[in-house]
């Protein structure tokens, strides 16, 4: 499967897609809500305000963080991820924009409701980048991206200065900076690093008087859909000629059972983790339901794999839709 590169063109400059994927990263202030279950969720609140976060991020900063790889020590259990007799579930329908159409004096051919996460690691240092994409939720302020994105998984911390880039490129920020408020992930991600449970979500604070999601839209949200379906990946690669700056797409391609996770043949790397799988793209509106998103890649680059999407995403969705 090849990964097409989509246009974004401002002033006669060519926009690109492309995806990256984040290492552990630590606690800035944390409030964690605890819990046993490695489906139970905790979550990490900022101590950065918005305005400190995204004055961290500087273009110099952007251009030198690099993809954050999962740990080498990341599994997969094996148990089941399929509910008995589950039946497919919608938990946030797909919403246009409302307050805002286009940047000004940028033609964009692609979705802007997705785009590129950055975040710093304060164990090592570093600054790290991933890909996501805005979701429909009642606050108007939900990410969904891959757990490594924001928390470092066994052995690791919550990321700090947290920031979600609507269609970044190059430097470019057309739909301005939006900080991390809250992270959330799966206790089996933050404590044993289970890659079924390789799945995050930030609730972003206001940018001035707008919402996200008011401001660029927000993909629906969808569980229990099985391992067979059709579709339309983003996301900022890295790696193997890729440079993060540009965003990519996988179109209408189709997925399967990998294990307990989902695999499809796109041949995106590093950078891409986070990037959403959406059933049901619609192109002229940028929008579709998210069912996964990228975790891992294989070696060489042929395919990629998600977490299965089955009711623990109601579990995260219902912790964090009112955040």
């Amino acid at each position: 499967m090849q990964i097409r590169k989509v246009v974004l063109a401002a002033s006669g400059a060519v926009f690109a897609f492309a995806l990256m994927i984040p290492a552990a990263a630590s606690a800035d202030s944390h409030v964690t809500v605890a819990q046993a279950a490695d489906h139970a969720v905790s979550t990490e609140k900022s101590a950065a305000s918005g305005v400190s976060a995204e004055n961290y991020w500087t273009p110099q900063r952007m251009r030198r963080a690099v993809e954050a790889d999962t740990p080498a020590d990341a599994k997969a259990s094996r148990k089941a991820a399929i509910d008995a007799a589950a039946k497919p579930a919608r938990l946030a329908r797909p919403q246009k924009a409302t307050t805002s159409k286009k940047a000004p004096g940028i033609r964009i051919a692609t979705s802007i409701v997705q785009g590129k996460v950055f975040f710093h690691n304060p164990t090592n240092g570093g600054d790290y980048a991933c890909s996501a994409a805005a979701v429909n939720n009642p606050t108007k302020n939900m990410v969904f991206t891959a757990g490594h994105c924001v928390h470092g998984g066994a052995g690791g911390t919550w990321a700090t200065n947290w920031v979600f880039v609507p269609a970044y490129y190059n430097g470019s920020r057309p739909y301005g900076t939006w900080s991390a408020k809250t992270l959330t992930s799966f206790n089996g991600w933050i404590n044993s690093s289970d890659l079924n449970y390789d799945i995050g979500v930030a609730n972003v604070w206001d940018n001035g008087s707008s919402k996200l999601v008011n401001t660029v839209g927000g993909m629906g949200l969808g569980y229990n859909y099985g391992y067979v379906n059709t579709v339309t990946v983003w996301g900022y690669p890295a790696a193997f000629g890729y440079d993060g700056e540009v965003p990519y797409v996988c179109q209408n391609i189709g997925t399967w059972q990998d294990g307990s996770r989902v695999q499809n043949g796109c041949t995106m790397v590093e950078g891409a983790s986070g990037g959403p799988w959406l059933r049901d793209y619609n192109e002229t509106t940028g929008l579709g339901t998210e069912i996964g998103v990228t975790s891992t890649r294989t070696d060489p680059p042929a395919y990629i794999d998600s977490p299965y999407f089955d009711s623990k995403i109601q579990t995260i969705y219902n912790n964090t839709a009112n955040g």
